[in-house]
C-alpha cells in the first residue's frame, strides 16, 4: 500500500501566520510580507474571525482608497471563509475551493485553526502522488 501525504503531514512543516483583529492594513501588509504569505486569518480572542488576502488589499483597500494606517484589517476582511477538517480527503478540499472560487483554504482540526493552506500545496501533493503511482507501476511492470 502506498502511503500518500495528507494534509497532515503538509502543516506539520509549517507555521501558521495570523493577526489580530484592530491591527492595521499597514501592518497587516508589512507582516504578510515578511512572511511571505498571500493571506492571513484574523484573530479575536483565539477565535478565527475573518481572513484578510492581497485581493483584498487591492479590492477593498487601494481601489476605495483608504488608509492603510487608519483602515483596520477586521474593516475590510472576508468573513465568508472556506474551511475543510485536517482528515478530508486532497479532492473533497480541492472542490470547495473550486467552488468558492478561492487560493487558500482554512484547515481545522477539533474545531481550532491548524493551517492554511494554498491550492499550490495541494496541486503538489496531487502530483507527489501520481508520481509514486507511476513509480509503483514501473516496478510492478519492469521488475518481476
Amino acid at each position: 500500500v502506498i502511503k500518500m501525504d495528507s494534509i497532515k503531514d503538509l502543516l506539520v512543516k509549517r507555521d501558521i501566520y495570523t493577526v489580530n483583529k484592530g491591527t492595521t492594513i499597514r501592518e497587516t501588509v508589512l507582516y504578510m510580507a515578511s512572511k511571505k504569505v498571500g493571506l492571513v486569518p484574523v484573530m479575536e480572542s483565539g477565535k478565527l474571525v475573518g481572513v484578510f488576502s492581497e485581493r483584498d488589499l487591492v479590492r477593498r483597500v487601494i481601489a476605495n482608497n483608504k488608509s492603510l494606517d487608519e483602515t483596520k484589517v477586521e474593516d475590510v476582511m472576508s468573513t465568508k471563509l472556506v474551511i475543510a477538517d485536517v482528515n478530508e480527503e486532497n479532492g473533497s478540499v480541492l472542490a470547495k475551493m473550486k467552488d468558492a472560487h478561492t487560493r487558500h483554504i482554512l484547515i481545522i482540526e477539533n474545531e481550532k485553526l491548524i493551517g492554511v493552506l494554498a491550492m499550490r500545496d495541494l496541486l503538489e501533493l496531487d502530483l507527489s502522488a501520481c508520481k509514486m503511482t507511476v513509480e509503483v507501476l514501473n516496478n510492478y511492470i519492469y521488475c518481476k
